[in-house]
């Protein structure tokens, strides 16, 4: 293990020294281990004090390493694809970091020409299980948000357990996945049929094959310095438990509580996650990966409870610009030359909670309308991010010495995030399950096996869509109507999608010209909801109202959470005239794939 030989060495070297230099002694070995240990805590810590990135050091020894592994290795053949995902960026938000000078790498691949930039529009609902199961394996019908409850099998499914985002596998793969011909999944909810995946949240459970087992195994104990992981990840806690008091003392609004759990998961995702990838990534370069496809979280993991725009976000942006430029560097010596498509698969709107606004979560106001023996239950534990303890503790799992100590650890810190579980609701189910994804939420009344029209509901709960629909923090509400169109009910008017005309004022015209496309196409799946509610939209300052306790959010319509990019070679270009909904991306790749296949290698 390459940090256990540094710290041999460095425990010889003081015995060393305490015998030849004068006027130096060491009081016996376990001084000197002790001596070693904090002189590679110092060495971890100083290099961050002068900002010696990612790639200029640590990468640079691991790309080093497979340098000299695959010495005299044919190089030459067909160029292959790295997808970089930046988990919950909008174009907006991008071009603003490019603007400031945040993310040099990307705008040095614009700037000189290599690449051009390009929008694409998330269908509803713009979340990553919907978007990468579009993008991965060209299918995501039925995936309503990040959770939603299905009424036959009282499951709730959210798309961070393992054992639902391998099951929204099964519902979408046809085995034509964009890394199905031996490509590689790395930090991804679900797989697009790699034959390997690392950090994987759909194959988590069902672990690695024997051999590939092995291989990672001692991958992970040549490449990861679990010493520099360790100090570089406590480094991170205290700079979140600076800035949120930070944020606090100068009121910023809106904003969330942050409390040390959250600081962990900040460490885990934006620090762990990502440097544990991009090796991942890199050994599979080495290895010659004809696909290989990367979700980078901490954007995203950071934006939800900071701010998307907030200056926490954006320094997590540029972490990951650096990481790409590490990416570039080790593509230099690799033997199949990489064409980078680098995309996002949602973005991220900012905006004050339903509770914070109005004193309570969405599932108190919609019980408080109901009798009093009615059973309501809110589905909001689980944010997209939470999982990433258990990713890394599974993977660092696999590794010995501290990784191990971090698998012990981290379930444990970040458990609180397991409340809801995969499995759904306990039997019998709630009268009611709210399952809320951003500015959007699903509302299932459990006692009808199908969906429940407006005079169903109406009957069985007077006055309850009114109500909701006049609410302040609800823009619109969308129910099925007796004769089975979507009818969709704001405060001042109602607008059949299948007429086309409303009754009064839109009660979508907010929400831009896709949006009763956006809400057909949601209604149209089973497992919706009885009834489907956006979060209110304040049209000067572009802030929604999310179900969810997080100030940045997406699942819902409003501000730039459908508004997501791809940055392509320029020679490769864009072959659709608009990219609209993730399977359109799926496409596209598919078809950069087969334009570098029928090109020879540098």
């Amino acid at each position: 293990m390459a940090q256990t030989a540094g710290l041999g060495l460095q425990f010889v070297a003081i015995i060393v020294l305490g015998r030849v230099v004068p006027g130096v002694s060491v009081d016996g070995a376990t001084t000197a281990v002790w001596g070693a240990v904090l002189l590679t805590i110092l060495n971890s810590l100083l290099a961050e004090l002068v900002a010696v990135s990612d790639d200029d050091s640590y990468y640079s020894a691991l790309v080093r390493r497979l340098v000299a592994r695959n010495f005299g290795r044919a190089k030459g053949g067909t160029p292959g694809l790295l997808v970089v995902q930046i988990d919950g960026l909008s174009l907006p938000i991008l071009n603003h970091a490019l603007r400031g000078g945040r993310a040099p790498v990307i705008s040095s691949l614009m700037r000189d020409g290599g690449a051009t930039l390009h929008p694409w529009i998330a269908l509803l609902p713009p979340t990553t299980p919907a978007s990468q199961a579009g993008i991965l394996h060209g299918r995501n019908d039925g995936i309503a948000g990040f959770r939603w409850y299905e009424k036959a099998s009282a499951r709730l499914m959210v798309a961070n357990h393992p054992e639902d985002a391998a099951e929204i596998v099964r519902r979408v793969s046809d085995g034509a996945g964009l890394l199905v011909d031996d490509g590689a999944s790395v930090g991804n909810l679900v797989t697009g049929d790699a034959p390997r995946s690392y950090l994987t949240m759909a194959t988590i459970a069902e672990g690695a094959p024997s051999d590939d087992g092995r291989r990672l195994r001692g991958f992970l104990a040549t490449s990861v310095n679990y010493i520099r992981l360790l100090v570089l990840m406590l480094g991170e806690v205290v700079k979140e438990l600076y800035q949120a008091e930070s944020q606090r003392g100068r009121s910023v609004e809106p904003r969330m509580h942050r409390d040390l759990h959250y600081a962990v998961e900040r460490a885990v995702t934006n620090i762990a996650l990502r440097t544990v990838s991009t090796a991942f990534v890199i050994e599979e370069m080495y290895r010659g990966a004809p696909t290989i496809y990367v979700d980078y979280t901490g954007y995203d993991a950071i934006a939800h409870h900071c701010g998307p725009e907030r200056v926490e976000a954006i320094d997590a942006l540029e972490g990951i610009d650096r990481a790409i430029g590490s990416l570039l560097k080790a593509s230099r010596h690799t033997g199949r030359a990489y064409r980078l498509v680098v995309l996002s698969d949602h973005g991220q709107s900012l905006g004050a909670t339903f509770r914070q606004r109005y004193g309570q979560p969405l599932e108190a106001t919609i019980a408080a309308l109901l009798p009093d023996d009615t059973t309501v239950v809110g589905t909001t534990d689980s944010v997209e991010s939470a999982g990433m303890g258990q990713r890394i503790a599974a993977e660092l799992s696999r590794g010995p010495g501290l990784g191990s100590l971090l698998t012990r650890l981290l379930p444990r810190v970040l458990g609180r995030f397991r409340r809801s579980g995969g499995s759904g609701p306990a039997a019998p189910p709630p009268d009611v399950v709210v399952a809320s994804s951003g500015s959007l939420a699903h509302v299932y009344f459990t006692s009808e096996p199908g969906r429940m029209t407006d005079a169903a509901i109406e009957e069985r709960y007077p006055g309850v869509i009114e109500a909701l629909a006049h609410h302040p923090g609800i823009g619109a509400l969308l129910v099925r109507s007796a004769a089975g169109h979507a009818l969709v009910v704001g405060a001042k008017g109602r607008l059949d999608l299948a007429a086309g005309q409303p009754d009064g004022s839109d009660p979508l015209a907010a929400y831009g010209p896709r949006a009763a496309e956006n809400l057909l196409h949601l209604e149209s799946f089973s497992n919706a909801g009885d009834l489907i509610l956006l979060g209110a939209l304040d049209g000067v300052s572009g802030e929604v109202t999310g179900f969810e306790e997080l100030v940045g959010s997406h699942g819902g319509l409003g501000g730039w959470q459908s508004e997501p990019f791809v940055l392509c070679p320029a020679p490769l270009g864009v072959t659709e005239d608009s990219l609209l909904g993730a399977p359109a991306l799926y496409r596209q790749l598919v078809v950069w794939r087969a334009q570098l296949r029928s090109e020879r290698g540098d």
